[in-house]
Formats: structure tokens, C-alpha cells, sequence
């Protein structure tokens, strides 16, 4: 018979082993947990990044992100899925892998897909040369535009000498691509034709922005805009006066920006995306409608030259604001309120027309312009009862063109030409100088 203490170390050698064969167990188990929970972080990831290669809003796949990785998750350890992953890994795997060997043998990338992840600006330093560009037709879109420079501060710059905005700001403009001055090279924007007419002007434009963005590019330079300075906003009306769930979720881009790290990487991620060719596929139009030449003849026998898909005169009428729209643009001029407070700054939100709109009035034969687009008028009145100076240009335009004989806009599209361009900067200059601003301050 074994002793009494021969008992008792007999009992602690099969507790030790016992309590051995437990921990092994426990490990084992909480070890393949961890590894499920990190394979399906990995698969997760990937259908994520495929998922934004297709999106056309980062936003969205960014918060279905975590929700992938736990249905997976849950995929994997409650249903016992582990034997289909490579099956659930071909689509990325394919997808990326297409889009990386493309990349490889397809470089460069176009300027516009630089935006910083909350729209503000562009990424400082950016320089892209086109492959193709057209030399063969003054009025149309890209003439000579053989390559963009974004400058220092993220915004459009001289890719000759470097020379983009001026450091301290006491005249601004911003808007979106408009404003930029998509389609035309740097010496034909607003930025260069202002300095001709003596005004040094700070121009953020970013292309594809509204109103949402504009008030992430106001903050954004804020701190560069002088005490007193004249600031306008252009409002474009064929696409600025959005609805409420855009602006929305334009603004949550902007709330990611406490969070340095991951805008930082959200923002480099949205600028490869936007340049892969699975992007393009899936947000490039699918018909593009036939273009007719169209002519008419304006003062002194000049006439106005352009090409469109349609009639002229068949203009549709768009709505006015609904109720979305009103909220939305509230939001957007309270925001330029708060953002202004205290700095003394002299603001005009300065409407400008779509070019559907002008070639509607001059297919008419309207010597005076008409009013089509409601929206205009119920954007005026909102901002003259928020208190903003506000200037509808559309009239300026119009007679600018008919006393000109002149396309104010890209003979193939619906930016504004170099003609166009000038008039907008002659208005600027106009408002400017009404406001009592210092004239000509040094950049």
C-alpha cells in the first residue's frame, strides 16, 4: 500500500497533469480562435479593398469594413467554413491581381484623382504629364494641357515655374472644378488671369467638390485668409445644390480627420483607388450620347459654335428645391457662418448657370437671358436671408457672350472656356473692388 505522502505526491503529480492537459487544451483552442479571428481579418480586408475599387464612395465600404470581418468571423467558427476559404479568397485574389499587374504595365494616373480622403484639397506636390492631349482644337476641352502641377498648399500651380497661390489670402475663391479650371492650362485659370487684371487671388478649386466640400476647403485655409479678406463661393447650379444625405455624407469625410492616422491612410487609399482601371470600368458611362454640331448667330454677325448631344431649345426644366435640398444648403451656409465668425471677412456666394441653360436662351433667341432654372432664385433667397452678399451671374454671362460673340463655355463641354474664364474674373473683380478691399496686396 502506498504511504501516506506516497498518496499525496501521487495526487499532486495527476493534478499537475491534469491542470498541464487543461492549459494545452485551453491554448490549443484560444490559439485557433485568434487564428480564425486573423483569417478572417485578412479575407476581410481583401473584400474590402475590392469592394472599394468598385464603390464610388469610400465611406460606405470603410464602415462595412468591421461588419465583413465578423460575418466572416462568424462564418468561420460557428458554421466550421474554414475548409471553403480559398474558394471565398478567388474573387480578390483574381480582382487585385488583375488590377496590380495592370498597374505595373500601365502606369501614371489622372491629376483629379489626388483629393486628400475629406475633399478640402488635393495632395501637395502632385505632377502628372498626359500621354494624349488635344492640340488641334483651341475651343475644346484640354487644349494644350499637357500637364498639371498641384502646388505646395494642394491646390492648381504653374507646372513651369511652381508659382500657385499666394501665401496670405485677402482675395479667395472657391469652388469646384469650375473654379479649378478643368480644361485648360494653368496660364488660362483663374489664378493667372486675375493677376493680369491686378488682383493676386487665392484659388481652391477642387474638381467635383460641392457645397459640403467647400466648407472642408474653407476650414482647410482658413488660417490663410487674411482679417478683412474678399471671399466667394461659386455655386454651381447644375450640380451644387445637392441633397441632404450627400452632404451628409460628404461631412463624415471630414469627421475622419481627428482621426490623423487612419485619414491619413484612407486618404492614400481612396487616391489608388480612384485610379485603378476596375474604377474606371465600373463608373465610366456606358453610352455616350451622339454629339451634333451646333451654330447661331449672334451681334455683328459672330457666331457661337459648340457640340451637343440634344436640340438646344429642349431644355428640361429642373425642380426647385425640394426640401432636402433647402436643409442641405442651410447647413452649408450656417457652416460658412460659424467658420467665419470673428474674422472679419467680407463673403459673397456668387450663383453661376449651367451651360444647358445659356444655349437654351440663345437657341431661343432671347436678347435678354430667361430665367429656367429655379433653383438659382431659391438659392438667392436663401442666401440673402442668411445675411451673405449674393450675386446671381448668369445675366453677365449671357450678355457677355451675345456682345462678344464668344462661347463662354468649352465648345465639347460644359466648363467655361478661356472667354468664359475672363468674364467670371472680370465679375470677381467687379464684386471685389465693390467690397472695399485693399487692392493689389503682394503674394
Amino acid at each position: 500500500m502506498l504511504s501516506r505522502w506516497q498518496g499525496l505526491a501521487f495526487c499532486i503529480v495527476c493534478y499537475r497533469r491534469t491542470l498541464g492537459s487543461i492549459y494545452g487544451f485551453t491554448m490549443k483552442k484560444m490559439s485557433k480562435r485568434i487564428g480564425v479571428v486573423l483569417l478572417a481579418a485578412v479575407i476581410g480586408t481583401s473584400y474590402a479593398i475590392m469592394a472599394g475599387t468598385i464603390s464610388s464612395q469610400l465611406y460606405g465600404v470603410m464602415i462595412a469594413w468591421p461588419i465583413i470581418i465578423v460575418i466572416l468571423w462568424i462564418l468561420f467558427e460557428k458554421f466550421k467554413l474554414l475548409r471553403f476559404t480559398g474558394f471565398i479568397l478567388v474573387p480578390p485574389v483574381l480582382l487585385l491581381g488583375f488590377q496590380f499587374y495592370w498597374s505595373l504595365s500601365h502606369p501614371g494616373m489622372v491629376a483629379d484623382n489626388y483629393k486628400t480622403f475629406d475633399r478640402s484639397h488635393y495632395v501637395p506636390g502632385t505632377r502628372v504629364k498626359a500621354k494624349a492631349y488635344n492640340q488641334s482644337d483651341s475651343d475644346a476641352y484640354g487644349w494644350n494641357v499637357a500637364e498639371v502641377l498641384i502646388g505646395a498648399d494642394g491646390f492648381r500651380a504653374d507646372p513651369k515655374g511652381g508659382r500657385g497661390n499666394p501665401q496670405s489670402c485677402q482675395y479667395v475663391l472657391i469652388g469646384d472644378s469650375m473654379i479649378y479650371g478643368s480644361g485648360l492650362v494653368y496660364a488660362d485659370t483663374l489664378g493667372p488671369v486675375l493677376s493680369e487684371m491686378g488682383l493676386q487671388a487665392c484659388v481652391f478649386g477642387v474638381t467635383g467638390n460641392s457645397p459640403a466640400d467647400y466648407l472642408s476647403t474653407l476650414n482647410f485655409v482658413a488660417d490663410r485668409i487674411a482679417p478683412g479678406a474678399f471671399v466667394a463661393f461659386y455655386l454651381y447650379a447644375y450640380n451644387d445644390f445637392v441633397g441632404l444625405n450627400k452632404y451628409m455624407t460628404r461631412r463624415v469625410h471630414g469627421y475622419f480627420q481627428l482621426l490623423p492616422t487612419i485619414a491619413e491612410w484612407a486618404a492614400r487609399f481612396d487616391q489608388w483607388r480612384r485610379g485603378t482601371i476596375i474604377y474606371a470600368w465600373f463608373h465610366a458611362p456606358r453610352t455616350r450620347p451622339v454629339m451634333k454640331p451646333w451654330q447661331y448667330q449672334v451681334g455683328g454677325g459672330k457666331q457661337i459654335r459648340f457640340v451637343y448631344a440634344q436640340n438646344p431649345k429642349d431644355y428640361g426644366r429642373p425642380s426647385a428645391f425640394n426640401s432636402a435640398q433647402r436643409q442641405s444648403f442651410r447647413y452649408f451656409l450656417d457652416g460658412v457662418s460659424q467658420t467665419a465668425k470673428g474674422r472679419d471677412w467680407q463673403i459673397t456666394m456668387v450663383i453661376h448657370p449651367d451651360h444647358s441653360e445659356i444655349y437654351a436662351n440663345l437657341a431661343r433667341g432671347a436678347l435678354v437671358f430667361e430665367d429656367l432654372d429655379p433653383r438659382r432664385a431659391d438659392g438667392l433667397e436663401m442666401c440673402k436671408a442668411a445675411k451673405f452678399n449674393c450675386d446671381d451671374i448668369s445675366r453677365f454671362i449671357y450678355e457677355k457672350m451675345i456682345s462678344n460673340g464668344k462661347n463662354p463655355y468649352l465648345s465639347n463641354d460644359r466648363h467655361f472656356s478661356r472667354f468664359g474664364t475672363r468674364v467670371v474674373a472680370e465679375n470677381f473683380v467687379a464684386l471685389a473692388k465693390g467690397g472695399n478691399v485693399a487692392s493689389n496686396p503682394q503674394p
